[in-house]
């Protein structure tokens, strides 16, 4: 599982750094609009707490208790940023809001799985195992939210709107 982890951290950490990248980008647009804003801001998010949360578990070795720390508390705080998300964001395409719904059940998995590790046995897999797959199920979204948040047509700023003189 060490290599797993290893290659999501790494992963996450380097879309992270591209996704800096890209703010660059449409700065403008994308800094001056309060809901542009957030949408960037969830991406940033999808990327950062899975990656923490792989660092977690690499971080604990055979101190069970670090990894389901560091996973319940990356879970609550991905839940409740993600229900800001859901709640405030009105500018977010139909399906980028609705695929949100599905990072809040896969957050409430991570810190169930977190809390109660022995649940794991059910699947047959380790808990780290499930965990694993649960947020590789995160990143997945994830980038496809910073694929769809990019692919967007760039809006031109009001005071730019022409006039038909």
């Amino acid at each position: 599982m060490d290599t797993f982890y290893q290659t999501v951290s790494t992963f996450c950490f380097t879309l992270l750094g591209l996704w800096w990248g890209v703010l660059q980008l449409r700065h403008d647009e994308w800094t001056t609009d309060p809901q542009r804003r957030r949408l960037a801001h969830s991406v940033y998010l999808s990327f950062l707490i899975p990656g923490a949360m792989s660092l977690g578990s690499q971080l604990a070795g055979e101190a069970r208790w670090v990894w389901q720390v560091v996973f319940l508390v990356a879970a609550v705080f991905g839940l409740v940023s993600t229900l800001f998300f859901i709640r405030s964001t009105v500018a977010a395409s139909s399906l980028m809001r609705r695929a949100r719904w599905l990072v809040l059940v896969l957050y409430g998995l991570i810190a169930v799985f977190a809390a109660f590790p022995d649940w794991a046995a059910i699947s047959g897999l380790k808990p780290l195992q499930v965990e694993g797959l649960v947020l590789a199920l995160l990143v997945f979204l994830g980038v496809n939210f910073a694929w769809a948040y990019l692919a967007e047509p760039k809006r031109a700023p009001a005071t730019l709107a022409t006039r038909s003189d």
